[in-house]
Protein backbone atom coordinates (compact mmCIF):
# COMPACT_ATOMS: atom_id res chain seq x y z
CA UNK A 1 0.00 0.00 0.00
CA UNK A 2 1.22 3.42 -1.25
CA UNK A 3 0.59 6.44 1.22
CA UNK A 4 0.51 10.03 0.77
CA UNK A 5 0.67 12.23 4.09
CA UNK A 6 0.61 16.36 3.55
CA UNK A 7 2.46 17.85 6.17
CA UNK A 8 2.77 21.54 4.72
CA UNK A 9 0.16 22.52 2.56
CA UNK A 10 0.54 26.39 2.84
CA UNK A 11 2.64 28.61 0.83
CA UNK A 12 4.90 31.49 1.96
CA UNK A 13 4.14 32.27 5.50
CA UNK A 14 3.50 29.43 7.83
CA UNK A 15 0.05 29.61 10.06
CA UNK A 16 -1.11 27.70 13.34
CA UNK A 17 -3.03 25.55 10.74
CA UNK A 18 -1.02 25.64 7.82
CA UNK A 19 2.72 24.92 7.48
CA UNK A 20 4.59 25.29 4.14
CA UNK A 21 5.19 22.80 1.70
CA UNK A 22 6.04 19.61 2.82
CA UNK A 23 4.59 15.69 1.66
CA UNK A 24 5.50 12.40 2.21
CA UNK A 25 4.74 9.15 -0.59
CA UNK A 26 5.66 6.27 1.52
CA UNK A 27 5.46 2.46 0.47
CA UNK A 28 6.37 -0.36 3.09
CA UNK A 29 10.35 0.69 3.96
CA UNK A 30 10.54 3.55 1.83
CA UNK A 31 9.92 7.22 2.56
CA UNK A 32 9.98 10.11 -0.44
CA UNK A 33 9.85 13.38 0.84
CA UNK A 34 8.97 15.76 -1.25
CA UNK A 35 9.80 19.68 -0.55
CA UNK A 36 10.93 20.84 3.23
CA UNK A 37 8.84 23.46 4.55
CA UNK A 38 8.39 24.55 7.84
CA UNK A 39 5.65 21.59 7.55
CA UNK A 40 8.86 18.82 7.85
CA UNK A 41 8.57 19.65 11.32
CA UNK A 42 5.20 17.38 11.86
CA UNK A 43 7.40 14.34 12.06
CA UNK A 44 8.53 15.03 15.32
CA UNK A 45 4.90 14.79 16.51
CA UNK A 46 4.07 11.43 14.16
CA UNK A 47 6.17 8.85 15.39
CA UNK A 48 4.33 6.19 13.30
CA UNK A 49 4.90 8.35 9.91
CA UNK A 50 8.30 7.07 9.22
CA UNK A 51 8.60 3.81 11.54
CA UNK A 52 10.45 0.73 9.58
CA UNK A 53 11.62 3.00 7.06
CA UNK A 54 15.17 1.47 6.23
CA UNK A 55 15.33 4.90 3.14
CA UNK A 56 14.38 8.04 3.11
CA UNK A 57 14.79 10.53 -0.24
CA UNK A 58 14.17 14.25 0.06
CA UNK A 59 13.65 15.91 -3.34
CA UNK A 60 13.61 19.46 -3.58
CA UNK A 61 11.06 21.32 -6.34
CA UNK A 62 13.64 24.43 -5.64
CA UNK A 63 15.08 26.43 -3.26
CA UNK A 64 13.00 29.21 -2.32
CA UNK A 65 13.29 29.47 2.05
CA UNK A 66 9.70 28.23 2.40
CA UNK A 67 10.29 24.83 0.26
CA UNK A 68 13.75 24.30 2.14
CA UNK A 69 13.91 26.16 5.61
CA UNK A 70 12.81 22.47 7.30
CA UNK A 71 15.98 21.13 6.01
CA UNK A 72 17.59 23.16 9.59
CA UNK A 73 15.38 20.87 11.12
CA UNK A 74 16.59 17.57 10.36
CA UNK A 75 18.74 17.10 13.30
CA UNK A 76 15.69 17.16 15.77
CA UNK A 77 13.26 15.21 14.32
CA UNK A 78 15.43 11.63 15.17
CA UNK A 79 14.39 10.42 11.40
CA UNK A 80 15.36 6.38 11.68
CA UNK A 81 18.30 7.16 8.63
CA UNK A 82 19.83 9.88 6.87
CA UNK A 83 17.74 11.81 4.14
CA UNK A 84 19.15 11.60 1.06
CA UNK A 85 18.81 15.24 -0.16
CA UNK A 86 18.01 15.59 -3.92
CA UNK A 87 17.77 19.24 -5.79
CA UNK A 88 17.48 21.17 -8.89
CA UNK A 89 20.66 22.96 -8.63
CA UNK A 90 22.76 22.21 -11.80
CA UNK A 91 19.52 20.92 -14.13
CA UNK A 92 17.71 24.70 -13.42
CA UNK A 93 19.91 27.49 -11.59
CA UNK A 94 23.35 26.02 -13.38
CA UNK A 95 24.86 25.80 -9.55
CA UNK A 96 25.66 22.81 -7.66
CA UNK A 97 22.59 21.82 -5.71
CA UNK A 98 25.16 21.04 -2.44
CA UNK A 99 26.85 24.57 -3.01
CA UNK A 100 22.99 26.30 -2.56
CA UNK A 101 22.21 24.10 0.42
CA UNK A 102 25.22 24.89 2.29
CA UNK A 103 24.89 28.70 2.13
CA UNK A 104 21.94 27.96 4.03
CA UNK A 105 23.39 25.26 6.23
CA UNK A 106 26.82 27.49 7.03
CA UNK A 107 27.57 29.20 10.06
CA UNK A 108 26.63 32.49 11.17
CA UNK A 109 23.36 30.93 9.65
CA UNK A 110 22.81 27.33 10.96
CA UNK A 111 25.74 26.00 13.00
CA UNK A 112 25.83 22.69 12.87
CA UNK A 113 26.50 22.65 8.70
CA UNK A 114 24.73 20.51 6.20
CA UNK A 115 26.70 17.66 7.51
CA UNK A 116 24.37 17.38 10.27
CA UNK A 117 21.55 17.03 7.96
CA UNK A 118 22.73 14.49 5.43
CA UNK A 119 25.94 12.99 3.50
CA UNK A 120 24.42 12.31 0.56
CA UNK A 121 23.44 15.37 -2.05
CA UNK A 122 22.55 14.40 -5.03
CA UNK A 123 21.22 16.48 -8.55
CA UNK A 124 18.02 16.00 -10.15
CA UNK A 125 17.95 16.43 -13.25
CA UNK A 126 15.65 16.53 -16.19
CA UNK A 127 15.58 12.98 -16.75
CA UNK A 128 14.22 11.74 -13.59
CA UNK A 129 15.31 8.21 -12.09
CA UNK A 130 14.01 5.13 -9.82
CA UNK A 131 13.28 6.41 -6.07
CA UNK A 132 12.62 3.62 -3.79
CA UNK A 133 9.79 1.37 -5.23
CA UNK A 134 9.19 4.68 -7.14
CA UNK A 135 9.71 5.80 -10.80
CA UNK A 136 10.24 9.58 -10.77
CA UNK A 137 9.26 12.23 -13.61
CA UNK A 138 10.24 15.61 -13.73
CA UNK A 139 9.07 18.75 -16.01
CA UNK A 140 10.83 21.97 -15.78
CA UNK A 141 7.74 25.06 -14.98
CA UNK A 142 9.53 27.90 -16.12
CA UNK A 143 6.16 30.73 -15.16
CA UNK A 144 7.68 31.46 -11.46
CA UNK A 145 10.20 34.14 -10.31
CA UNK A 146 12.73 31.34 -10.47
CA UNK A 147 12.34 28.01 -12.45
CA UNK A 148 10.51 25.32 -10.54
CA UNK A 149 10.64 21.54 -10.84
CA UNK A 150 7.37 19.73 -11.43
CA UNK A 151 7.37 16.36 -9.50
CA UNK A 152 5.51 12.77 -10.56
CA UNK A 153 5.68 9.63 -8.81
CA UNK A 154 4.35 6.88 -10.83
CA UNK A 155 1.00 7.20 -11.68
CA UNK A 156 -0.07 7.90 -7.76
CA UNK A 157 0.50 11.85 -7.91
CA UNK A 158 1.79 14.69 -9.52
CA UNK A 159 3.03 17.78 -7.33
CA UNK A 160 3.08 21.31 -9.28
CA UNK A 161 3.34 23.85 -7.18
CA UNK A 162 5.10 27.73 -7.48
CA UNK A 163 3.79 27.98 -11.15
CA UNK A 164 1.49 29.69 -13.03
CA UNK A 165 -0.70 28.24 -15.06
CA UNK A 166 1.02 26.72 -17.66
CA UNK A 167 -0.01 24.28 -20.44
CA UNK A 168 2.69 21.28 -20.24
CA UNK A 169 1.15 20.53 -17.03
CA UNK A 170 -1.77 18.58 -18.87
CA UNK A 171 0.24 16.09 -20.51
CA UNK A 172 2.73 15.94 -17.41
CA UNK A 173 -0.25 15.26 -14.73
CA UNK A 174 -2.53 13.24 -17.51
CA UNK A 175 -3.63 10.04 -16.20
CA UNK A 176 -1.90 10.71 -12.27
CA UNK A 177 -4.36 9.61 -9.76
CA UNK A 178 -3.95 12.41 -7.05
CA UNK A 179 -2.72 16.31 -8.55
CA UNK A 180 -1.37 18.40 -5.86
CA UNK A 181 -1.34 22.16 -7.48
CA UNK A 182 -0.44 25.69 -6.89
CA UNK A 183 -3.23 27.73 -5.92
CA UNK A 184 -2.83 30.68 -4.61
CA UNK A 185 -5.55 33.36 -5.38
CA UNK A 186 -9.12 33.17 -6.44
CA UNK A 187 -9.88 34.89 -10.03
CA UNK A 188 -12.07 37.96 -8.49
CA UNK A 189 -8.71 38.59 -6.34
CA UNK A 190 -6.20 38.02 -8.47
CA UNK A 191 -2.25 38.23 -7.22
CA UNK A 192 0.72 37.29 -8.55
CA UNK A 193 -0.15 36.44 -11.10
CA UNK A 194 3.07 35.51 -13.10
CA UNK A 195 4.40 32.93 -10.32
CA UNK A 196 1.40 31.53 -9.20
CA UNK A 197 -2.28 30.13 -9.98
CA UNK A 198 -5.84 30.45 -9.18
CA UNK A 199 -7.94 28.16 -7.68
CA UNK A 200 -10.01 28.16 -11.39
CA UNK A 201 -6.34 27.44 -13.40
CA UNK A 202 -5.71 24.71 -11.37
CA UNK A 203 -9.17 22.68 -11.53
CA UNK A 204 -8.76 23.87 -15.35
CA UNK A 205 -5.34 22.11 -15.56
CA UNK A 206 -6.64 18.96 -13.58
CA UNK A 207 -9.77 18.48 -15.61
CA UNK A 208 -8.11 18.77 -18.97
CA UNK A 209 -4.99 15.99 -17.80
CA UNK A 210 -8.01 13.38 -16.54
CA UNK A 211 -6.68 13.10 -13.12
CA UNK A 212 -9.20 11.80 -10.59
CA UNK A 213 -8.68 14.23 -7.84
CA UNK A 214 -7.15 17.39 -7.41
CA UNK A 215 -5.99 18.92 -4.21
CA UNK A 216 -4.67 22.48 -3.79
CA UNK A 217 -1.96 23.28 -2.22
CA UNK A 218 0.40 26.27 -1.49
CA UNK A 219 -2.12 28.24 0.09
CA UNK A 220 -1.89 31.84 0.18
CA UNK A 221 -2.31 32.02 4.48
CA UNK A 222 -3.80 35.85 3.23
CA UNK A 223 -6.52 34.32 1.03
CA UNK A 224 -10.13 33.35 1.49
CA UNK A 225 -9.73 29.20 1.39
CA UNK A 226 -13.40 28.94 0.94
CA UNK A 227 -13.95 30.83 -2.35
CA UNK A 228 -10.83 29.13 -3.54
CA UNK A 229 -12.12 25.96 -3.12
CA UNK A 230 -15.78 26.95 -4.44
CA UNK A 231 -14.56 28.30 -7.65
CA UNK A 232 -12.21 25.61 -8.72
CA UNK A 233 -14.72 22.50 -7.39
CA UNK A 234 -17.30 24.78 -9.89
CA UNK A 235 -14.69 23.58 -13.19
CA UNK A 236 -13.49 19.73 -11.57
CA UNK A 237 -15.75 18.40 -8.44
CA UNK A 238 -12.94 16.29 -7.30
CA UNK A 239 -11.31 19.29 -5.41
CA UNK A 240 -10.03 19.32 -2.16
CA UNK A 241 -8.33 21.99 0.09
CA UNK A 242 -5.33 20.48 0.80
CA UNK A 243 -4.93 20.41 4.89
CA UNK A 244 -2.08 19.64 6.64
CA UNK A 245 -1.91 15.86 8.27
CA UNK A 246 -3.88 14.76 4.89
CA UNK A 247 -3.63 11.65 4.59
CA UNK A 248 -4.53 9.27 1.37
CA UNK A 249 -4.06 6.23 0.68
Amino acid sequence: MTRLTILGSGGWIPTSARATCCAVVRQDDYALIIDAGTGLARIGAMPDLLAGVEEIDLVLTHFHLDHVVGLGYVPGLNLPVAPRIHGPGDWLYATATERLLSRLCEPPLFPAGLESITDTVRELGPEGGTFGPFQITVREQPLHSNPTAGIRVDDILSYCTDTAQDPGTVGFASGSKVLLHDAWFTQDAPRDEGSHTSGAQAAELADAAGVQRLILIHINPAGNEQALLDEAAAIFPQTELGTDNMILE
